[in-house]
């Protein structure tokens, strides 16, 4: 092999994701398979209606989500642990904007008997008050970590600013409401969205036709239940009076810095290329912002840029830590790389190409295991994202030009708009 000769780099060819498998259970439950993996293995996530937008206070959500391991009516959270050890499987929750998940990863012929235990944790859970209290004062010591840190303290101090105060989605934890929930409180939460017609079971690995037929034997048995009600997300209309604050922590050794700028949902039809166009500004190693500000003048050891995408509206986000004698040069170069961005003879071929292969390459990613493909699936149930999205972003990513990304720039890199949040010394 000679290693002085770099290997040859080759484009993508066609890249194809065909939908999953799907069908609906009497009781409305729809079911969401994919399949292809040659490991005897399976992944099984149970998405119930209500996360954080709908949590009555800012936390209860994933708290109850965390005791459903804790113990059934028929088996308490020791013997629910011990088994799951002893089959090798784990059991994983997590909480989105509008649902919450309960996953089972397991070995196929451990999955018909682990598959009735996590149906009793959503359908029988017991919330006991010992194990309530732990999990409570484990996720408040969390938090008073968390509150410790600048970009905790950037990120809380923002989002009523960009978001709107009457959003769910400003609200953060606090450590001390987190102690005083009780275990009636979650619990009443967690049986107020069991609508089976708003529950949604993605099935991914290698799967058999008799374990599809398990999961439908005990997810059709799920009874009828209330519809909840999805909590609207309205956005501001107009500009905040308060466009940027700054929180002084004498004690911090960075300064944190997190800036917002509002732009189109993604129901616009410029969504796909303006998430391209943030890419390029701070989405990958390669980009504006790290090439500029980490590498080249060594400000901070990362910064990114991320578009966060809601239906109505989205947020182009940047988000690094530098020293507090550096904020303000900080904030200045991330600005003038969103204007240089805007002039389509910035950009050389070299960097449009690796924008393009970075995005390809992203997209092959989803391809790569059942496991990868199911993921692209939940994300599209959960963010609203059209039926042809993926094939949206590919064309794009093979026809990129200067002058689309330097129109989108344009459009929506509005220094003028943007929100900012700074913590630290």
């Amino acid at each position: 092999m000679d290693r002085t000769t770099a290997p040859k780099v080759y484009n993508f060819g066609p890249l194809t994701l065909s939908p999953a498998s799907s069908h609906t259970l009497a009781n409305g439950i729809r079911i969401h398979i994919e399949s292809g993996s040659e490991i005897e293995v399976s992944r099984l996530t149970v998405a119930l209606p209500a996360g954080e937008a709908e949590s009555p206070k800012p936390g209860l959500a994933a708290c109850a989500a965390m005791v459903l391991i804790e113990g059934t009516k028929r088996m308490n959270g020791e013997e629910i642990a011990n088994t799951l050890e002893y089959n090798g499987a784990w059991v994983n929750t997590a909480v989105s904007t509008h649902y919450s998940t309960v996953t089972l990863s397991s070995l196929n012929d451990k999955f018909a008997d682990l598959l009735p235990i996590v149906a009793e944790m959503i359908l029988a859970p017991v919330f006991p008050a010992e194990a309530v209290a732990n999990i409570l004062q484990r996720q408040a010591a969390r938090l008073d970590i968390e509150h410790e840190k600048v970009s905790f303290l950037a990120d809380k101090a923002i989002r009523p600013l960009a978001y709107g105060s009457d959003n769910p989605l400003s609200r953060t934890e606090n450590p001390d409401e987190i102690r005083s929930f009780t275990p009636e409180e979650l619990s009443d939460f967690h049986y107020s969205r069991l609508d089976p017609k708003e529950i949604h079971v993605f099935f991914s690995g290698n799967i058999t036709e008799a374990m599809i037929q398990a999961v439908d034997r005990v997810f059709v048995r799920f009874p009828a239940h209330t519809p909840v009600p999805v909590a609207p997300l309205h956005f501001p209309t107009t500009a905040p009076e308060q466009r940027r604050v700054d929180i002084a922590i004498d004690h911090a050794k960075q300064s944190a810095i997190k800036l917002m700028i509002p732009a189109a949902g993604r129901e616009s039809e410029d969504f796909v290329p303006l998430r391209a166009t943030v890419t390029a500004l701070g989405g990958y190693f390669g980009s504006r912002l790290m090439l500029n500000i980490r590498e080249d003048k060594g400000l901070t050891y990362g910064i990114s840029a991320v578009l966060l995408g809601y239906s109505q509206r989205s947020f182009i986000t940047v988000t690094t830590q530098t020293d507090g004698s550096t904020k303000e040069e900080v904030i200045k170069l991330i600005f003038e790389e969103m204007e240089k961005m805007k002039d389509p003879a910035s950009y050389t071929e070299d960097e449009v190409k690796r924008l393009s292969r970075f995005l390809l390459s992203n997209l092959a990613t989803i391809l790569d295991t059942p496991f990868s493909r199911m993921d692209y699936t939940q994300t599209h149930i959960f963010a609203y994202t059209p039926d042809d999205y993926f094939e949206q972003q590919e064309r794009f990513a093979r026809n990129l030009t200067p002058e689309v990304i330097a129109e989108m720039a344009r459009k929506y890199f509005d220094t003028s708009a943007a929100i900012i949040a700074t913590a630290g010394n």
